[in-house]
């Protein structure tokens, strides 16, 4: 019939899928045809779908001119239009244009103009903030009837530094009587809240209901939460989550973030992580920067998908680059490990700098542990100690501990057991039982004045009643050797007992160890080897090394078993299972002979103090023809203790023998022919040797 408003209303309901499916392309079309029969509304409505790439491809710049056009032609509609665009997408030059726009229009008489201008007013980002102004401007809004004016004015009084909740509530109500789905679910919060009227969590739902059925989807989210939670009336899961997905159906990531939470933790929905992590995703990838932190949460751990630090880490550099201090610090970590991205020093200081100042205090714990260990960034030991002493003074705990870590070693600043005492306390006043532990542990250890027994066994007993398996451990460990208390192997075992339960590799090795010799209970082999297992499975060199002894000479010998975990002792750095692997190696035992493994591994077992292997090495190279070895090692064996081996020449071959005689003539020990003869010259050369180097 030609009404071109009627134009303008079907456009919307195809655009927002009112009464008929989505669909966007006759949408457009509908405007475009409005906007062609002179409709200015219908015409900014073409650009905001231009901005926005709905119904048809993105194309800002023509939003731009078209917008240009009708504000040649003095439109109040097209200067606000322009003016919001470039308010949230332009640049500093575009928002001082703005402001100017928003004064032609509101001179033009044009409402929402001034409501508009008013809450830049508000926001105090592109002009100094004026309250004052902002509510001038409202209130010739309101008297034009502008509806959004009825809500702002609400907002705008709960903004104030000196809030007025009751006017606040007046507005809002008004601005709700006249239709804003908007400000009903305002006014429900009000309720929930308790702003301007007693706290009414049914009065909210009630409130959160009208608007929802109005299609708000702020309102939909706030009923659905309500009913899914029950607060305010009844509990209903089922309605809850239907309007939660309605909601999130219309972009709302707060409904997407609670179903999510919802999923995730299985409170009234059957718990299904990956559903959880989709909802997250949906709201992230809408631009909900609480849910960039919580995507890159889940990709980091692999909850509800597949672990993965690099996608993890491009979440948490869109959360930091949006201020979220956690991420901040998460990015700085990522950085400093090379986790996701390259390694880099610089830029995870840059980011835990910014962590810092953003409030998350954990960050100067690692700036402070950066300044000092990090190999990528010069030393600088003031830095740290300054970035540790910030975050110990806002409360963190562990740069309280690692305080007291460089006192008590001396570690950049000079060695003060009693500043390392003090910031020990400090943390442990916290109930941080590391710092109990590092307290016992340091009177347990200390020299002079700082050693006392008594203070050692008290704060390792806070500590280990705290669960601290270290110093349950060194509870065991004093126990058994009567430090400052009675020996009390029973309370030992004890300790060690409630370590090992913690998977403490060292405890798990001392339960095995004392019932492999009943010490404190009862011998039982079986339960020794099932915790020298256990200790061995958990990386302890002194299980895997107890296991194989078990294996090579308890009840259920098996010398190829013994053979692998003496290897797994020898690669724990174990020198006592190196030295083990070498005898298995040079007799056979569990393995093919390998003589030259054998010398290896006796070498190794030398390197990390085990003394002992040069008698055995000496019989390794005379085997495989090294004979200026073999005596070298004679001569060492006797150095070491083992005066025997001068006793059992006659098991080497004629020509270590004869080296022997060379070894000893090049020291000065030996005049006799050099010969392989055992003669007394020999003899008495070797008792020499033994004389002079204390054998």
């Amino acid at each position: 019939m030609g009404y071109i408003s009627a134009k303008r209303s079907l456009a919307w309901m195809y655009l927002d899928g009112i009464g008929v499916p989505v669909d966007a392309e006759r949408g457009l079309g509908l405007l475009s045809a409005a906007a062609q029969q002179g409709h200015e509304r219908a015409t900014t409505d073409i650009t905001f779908l231009y901005t926005k790439g709905i119904g048809t491809e993105k194309n800002a710049s023509r939003a731009v001119a078209m917008l240009d056009d009708l504000v040649r032609k003095g439109s109040a509609d097209g200067m606000r239009t322009l003016a919001r665009y470039y308010l949230r997408d332009g640049d500093k030059t575009q928002r001082k244009t703005a402001l100017d726009l928003l004064e032609k229009a509101v001179a033009l008489g044009d409402g929402n103009a001034m409501r508009t201008l008013a809450d830049v007013y508000v926001a105090g980002r592109e002009t100094k903030r004026d309250f004052a102004k902002a509510e001038s401007l409202l209130d010739q809004a309101i008297a034009q009837d502008t509806l959004a004016a009825y809500r702002s004015k609400a907002l705008l009084l709960l903004k104030m530094p000196d809030p007025r909740y009751d006017q606040a509530m007046y507005w809002m109500k008004e601005a709700a009587s006249r239709g804003s789905a908007r400000a009903m679910a305002d006014v429900g919060a009000m309720y929930e809240q308790g702003k301007g009227v007693p706290v009414d969590e049914s009065e909210a739902r009630i409130w959160y209901g009208k608007s929802a059925e109005l299609g708000d989807s702020s309102g939909a989210r706030h009923f659905g939460q309500s009913l899914y939670m029950g607060t305010g009336g009844p509990r209903d899961v089922e309605n809850g989550v239907k309007w939660l997905e309605k909601s999130a159906a219309a972009g709302e990531t707060d409904a997407m973030r609670v179903l999510a939470y919802g999923y995730e933790n299985g409170g009234g929905l059957a718990k299904d992580v990956v559903k959880a992590f989709e909802w997250f995703q949906k709201a992230a990838e809408a631009g909900d920067t609480n849910a960039f932190l919580e995507v890159a949460d889940r990709y980091y751990d692999g909850s509800g998908t597949t672990a993965d630090a690099q996608k993890s880490f491009v979440w948490y550099l869109k959360a930091a680059e949006n201020g979220s201090a956690k991420a901040q610090y998460c990015v700085g970590l990522l950085y400093e490990r090379g986790e996701g991205t390259a390694q880099d020093s610089r830029e995870a200081v840059h980011w835990f700098k910014a962590a810092a100042e953003n409030g998350y205090i954990d960050a100067f714990a690692e700036l402070g542990q950066m300044y000092a260990n990090d190999a990528n960034l010069p030393r600088d030991d003031g830095k740290s100690i300054d970035y540790l002493q910030k975050g110990a003074a806002a409360g963190n705990v562990t740069a309280m501990v690692l305080l007291g870590i460089k006192y008590e070693d001396g570690d950049g600043v000079t060695r003060d057991y009693a500043k390392a005492i003090e910031w020990y306390e400090a943390a442990a006043n916290k109930k941080s039982a590391d710092a109990m532990y590092r307290l016992g542990t340091l009177y347990r250890a200390a020299d002079g004045n700082q050693k006392d027994f008594g203070k050692a066994l008290e704060w390792l007993t806070k500590a280990g009643a705290h669960g601290n398996a270290k110093a349950q451990y060194a509870l065991g460990d004093i126990y058994e050797y009567g430090q400052g208390v009675p020996i009390d192997r029973s309370k030992a075992l004890s300790w060690f007992m409630m370590a090992a339960l913690k998977q403490y590799p060292e405890a798990m090795n001392a339960v095995g160890y004392y019932y492999q010799n009943g010490i404190g209970t009862k011998e039982d082999q079986t339960i020794a080897r099932n915790w020298f297992q256990k200790a061995a499975d958990a990386g302890s060199a002194a299980g895997a090394l107890n296991l194989a002894w078990y294996y090579e000479n308890g009840k259920d010998q098996d010398q190829a078993v013994a053979f692998q975990y003496y290897k797994k002792s020898a690669e724990l750095n174990s020198a006592s299972g190196r030295f083990a692997l070498g005898r298995f190696y040079d007799d056979g035992l569990g393995t093919a002979v390998n003589r030259q493994e054998a010398i290896k591994w006796y070498l190794r077992a030398m390197d990390t103090g085990y003394n002992r292997a040069a008698y055995r090495l000496a019989f390794a190279y005379d085997a495989t023809f090294s004979s200026d070895n073999a005596a070298e090692n004679i001569l060492l064996a006797m150095r070491q203790g083992d005066r025997q081996i001068a006793d059992e020449l006659k098991a080497f071959s004629p020509f270590t023998r004869t080296a022997l005689k060379r070894s000893l003539l090049r020291r000065g020990l030996y005049d006799g022919p050099l010969d392989d003869e055992i003669d007394q010259p020999l003899k008495s050369a070797l008792e020499n040797y033994a004389m002079t180097y204390g054998g």
